[in-house]
């Protein structure tokens, strides 16, 4: 019989079963900011691809749908991912139980809030003269916002959110 020889040297490393994985090599906060990106431009091209409504008709049913992707899939993920060795806890908007009606009212309030923030802020863009995706790759006629801009914008609205969750409030009231 033959033995298999193994070097002395070389540290037993720990089995992971995901290696075979090629999303494995991406780090979890990667994965979290593109799924948040995802779901606002998808939620924002179903809202105003779907339906020729009024504005505040779209906007509400906006909040709606948003709400429930970041409350039961993105927050979903969010958890699923957390484990020892990398932890994505701080990548969720607040931290009220899962299980209650008072995470869906909170999720709905932070919607409601990042919302209004990436409206205002890429109305402001585009009233200083700076071009929306949609415009840059349509043609500069077809002004307006479109999906990939309210989505990059949402992100980097959620980004300054966690930042200040994470190193202002809980740091310093928590």
């Amino acid at each position: 019989m033959s033995k298999l020889k193994t070097d002395p040297k070389k540290k037993a490393t720990e089995f992971n079963p995901y290696a075979i994985d090629k999303l494995n090599k991406i780090k979890p906060g990667v994965k979290i900011g593109f799924l948040k990106f995802w779901i606002s431009g998808a939620a924002f091209f179903l809202t105003f691809t779907a339906i020729q409504s009024d504005i505040l008709d779209l906007m509400f049913l906006l909040l709606l749908i948003l709400t429930l992707g970041v409350e039961y899939v993105t927050n979903k993920v969010i958890v699923w991912m957390d484990h020892d060795k990398a932890r994505t806890l701080y990548y969720l908007p607040h931290h009220v139980r899962r299980k209650s009606m008072f995470s869906l009212f909170a999720t709905l309030g932070y919607v409601f809030i990042m919302i209004l923030a990436s409206y205002f802020f890429i109305e402001a863009l585009m009233s200083l003269g700076i071009p929306s995706f949609g415009m840059i790759m349509f043609g500069f006629e077809n002004t307006g916002i479109d999906p990939i801009t309210f989505g990059l914008v949402f992100w980097l609205m959620d980004f300054l959110w966690l930042y200040a969750k994470n190193h202002w409030i809980y740091k310093k009231y928590l």
